[in-house]
């Protein structure tokens, strides 16, 4: 939990202090945090192959501009890492009561529907952040009319820390809030989730991501949730043509 605190709070931070070194994005964050609880050998491709399911999927449905979600002050940065947490932990906690079978692509789904939700109070814990910002621009004409360049750095590098902190602290408790919600609900629904069933929502998320994608980058963005509507139609046509072939 420290090393997953850190990270959230290093990813807001970059994508709040102007760095733009692309760290935030989710599925770099989803990658990272990964990595990190799961070191060793596990960094090969197949040991991630969650942490890049759910950073993919995330990099499509947060950050696409055609959707609602992308216009709206949701925090991206700390998504993909809270996912994929939850998703490995949960992974860890739950294995001897849920269905491991598919290569994780249960957990590929929780983590995306815990990422998706996480985004949206997480946007929330950062107008705390943004409020004190807009006071430091005030303080930063000031003190740059009186030309004092270390006030002027000190406010900067204090806005940081803030968001450093802010960050860490919400990863820290979005991820504790979701692993716990995860192991009180999912044992539940655990005789729901076969393994036809948790294809369809994996092929239904991502055929949602790449209707919305091939709306944003190829046709008007008008009707963006008539193509999400398509892709997961289209997902439904696909498993039911695989289903039919395999019988």
């Amino acid at each position: 939990m420290v090393r997953i605190s850190v990270l959230g709070g290093t990813l807001s931070a970059d994508r709040n202090a102007g760095w733009n070194l692309m760290l935030s994005q989710p599925i770099v964050g989803a990658c990272l945090a990964g990595a990190l609880l799961n070191p060793g050998p596990e960094w090969e491709l197949w040991a991630l192959r969650v942490p890049v399911g759910v950073g993919a999927l995330l990099q499509i449905l947060l950050t696409d501009a055609s959707l609602p979600a992308a216009q709206r002050q949701q925090d991206t940065a700390t998504a993909g890492v809270i996912g994929t947490s939850v998703a490995l932990l949960g992974m860890v906690r739950l294995h001897e009561i849920l269905p491991t079978a598919l290569g994780g692509v249960l957990w590929v789904v929780v983590g995306v529907a815990v990422g998706l939700l996480a985004s949206i109070p997480g946007g929330w814990v950062l107008r705390f952040h943004r409020a004190r910002n807009r006071d430091d621009v005030r303080n930063a004409e000031r003190i740059a009319g009186l030309g004092e360049a270390g006030a002027f750095e000190l406010l900067y590098w204090g806005g940081v820390l803030r968001a450093f902190l802010v960050g860490a602290f919400w990863t820290w408790g979005g991820t504790l809030l979701g692993l716990t919600l995860a192991i009180l609900l999912l044992p539940h629904v655990s005789g729901f989730l076969t393994a036809r069933r948790i294809g369809f929502m994996f092929a239904a998320l991502l055929g949602s991501g790449l209707a919305t994608a091939y709306h944003a980058h190829v046709r008007n963005r008008g009707r963006v949730l008539g193509w999400v509507a398509l892709g997961a139609a289209a997902a439904l046509a696909l498993a039911t043509t695989l289903r039919s072939k395999l019988v």
